[in-house]
């Protein structure tokens, strides 16, 4: 009898701890699942709280920049016109790509926003916020995205159809739900369900929010329903940068150099009818490319999507031209259709002679996008253009060709980006 009682009381144990295992696997599981499929509040108010008093906000804020206040009414989080300059209430993580919602009203009218993407600097002993910021305006501009003390532009244009949509989906005296959704290089917004934003850019990958309230004589505006979504990140990958050399080869055409700066330069001899390369190991189909260059002497070119030859150019594909004034940033198609697009005036106007430059390149299916220091210059749909290949930095042959490069990176981007960006 003692005997069976003991194995009674060891299975009782064993069902007792599988249970409350089990249990525990269960609520890891839902833990898990809720995190990749749902939203979580990304700000909680707590009654009486304020940011002005401690400048310890509750959840991970923080206070920047002038001194308006941020205090909590109910399930909002109120902001209210102070002194000094454009006060924000930022969080202390930074974030990649997510989809973030919230609601937003005015008391009082006044120019606001919600930073994201952005980081904190210091001019003249103050706090300002740069980066990506989703406007927020009784007139016309709410849900379009400003480059605050960046760019200082709104990236989508403020033409009188986008205006006009935006007038009609804006409560003026209610509540407003504002989503913003950063996939890698995309940027979409919505207001209250109207699409609003829907671009590229390779700016900023990354960084804090911000709830601004601008400087300026008056204002009054609170948010609630604060919530965010992460989604799976999609860092920059280094090719080269700073005497590192990423999941990059040479090509045996050219000379390549670190120079002391930690800048790479690359020459080809005069007479050298071939071209010379630093090519990817790795085949691409969906990304974002950048690379910082410094003209010395002919042309270069960001190829992508390109398959290797055994011809004087090495490869063929698309080549992001890189060259001096109009050409640069244009789209050619190597051993193929030759000039696909380019935007030459733009391109004359935003290149710096004598200067480091910035060029870039998204490619999303069949949706093609350059950048010059900035400044979308190519952005078509392509359904010709090859669908992956590698990416490479050219010296082009047949005379004395020479070029600094630094900053070369490469963003892959796979299904799960590419079906949320084309949504």
């Amino acid at each position: 009898m003692k005997t069976i009682v003991a194995w009674m009381n060891i299975f009782r144990t064993f069902s007792l701890v599988f249970s409350v295992s089990l249990t525990i696997a269960v609520m890891l599981s839902a833990t898990v699942v809720a995190d990749e499929q749902g939203f979580v509040s990304l700000l909680t108010p707590q009654p009486g709280a304020s940011w002005l008093e401690n400048g310890k906000p509750l959840n991970g804020w923080v206070k920047r920049g002038g001194d308006a206040t941020f205090t909590v009414e109910g399930d909002s989080i109120v902001g209210k016109r102070g002194p000094g300059i454009n006060t924000f209430l930022c969080t202390e993580k930074k974030y990649s790509n997510f989809i973030l919602t919230f609601e937003v009203k005015y008391d009082i009218e006044c120019n606001s926003g919600v930073q994201f993407r952005s980081d904190v600097q210091s001019q003249n002993g103050q706090e300002r916020l740069v980066g990506y910021q989703c406007e927020i305006v009784t007139e016309g501009d709410t849900a379009n995205i400003y480059d605050e003390h960046r760019r200082n532009r709104f990236l989508v244009p403020q033409t009188p159809e986008l205006r006009t949509k935006i007038n009609q989906a804006f409560k003026k005296d209610n509540w407003n739900e504002i989503v913003i959704q950063c996939v890698g290089p995309s940027i979409k917004t919505w207001l209250n369900g109207e699409k609003i934003a829907d671009f590229t850019d390779i700016e900023t990958n990354e960084g804090i929010f911000g709830l601004q309230v601008h400087s300026g004589e008056q204002g009054q505006v609170r948010w609630r329903n604060i919530q965010i979504r992460e989604l799976r990140p999609t860092p920059w990958i280094l090719l080269y940068a700073d005497k590192k050399f990423g999941e990059v080869e040479t090509k045996p055409v050219g000379k390549w150099e670190i120079q002391e700066d930690g800048s790479l330069r690359g020459t080809t001899e005069e007479g050298q009818p071939k071209d010379g390369m630093l090519l990817s190991k790795e085949s691409y189909k969906n990304f974002a490319a950048k690379v910082a260059f410094k003209m010395i002497t002919g042309n270069s070119g960001l190829y992508f999507r390109a398959e290797e030859v055994d011809k004087p150019y090495w490869l063929k594909g698309f080549q992001c031209e890189i060259a001096v004034g109009g050409d640069t940033a244009g789209l050619w198609e190597v051993q193929g259709r030759g000039w696909v697009a380019k935007n030459v005036e733009l391109a004359k106007e935003k290149y710096r002679t004598a200067d480091w430059n910035e060029v870039g390149t998204v490619a999303v299916d069949d949706h093609l996008t350059t950048f010059l220091n900035g400044w979308t210059i190519v952005d078509i749909d392509d359904p010709k253009c090859a669908k992956e290949g590698k990416t490479g930095l050219q010296l082009h042959g047949g005379g004395n060709q020479g070029c600094l490069f630094r900053d070369y990176y490469i963003m892959p981007l796979d299904e799960h980006a590419v079906e949320l960006i084309k949504k």
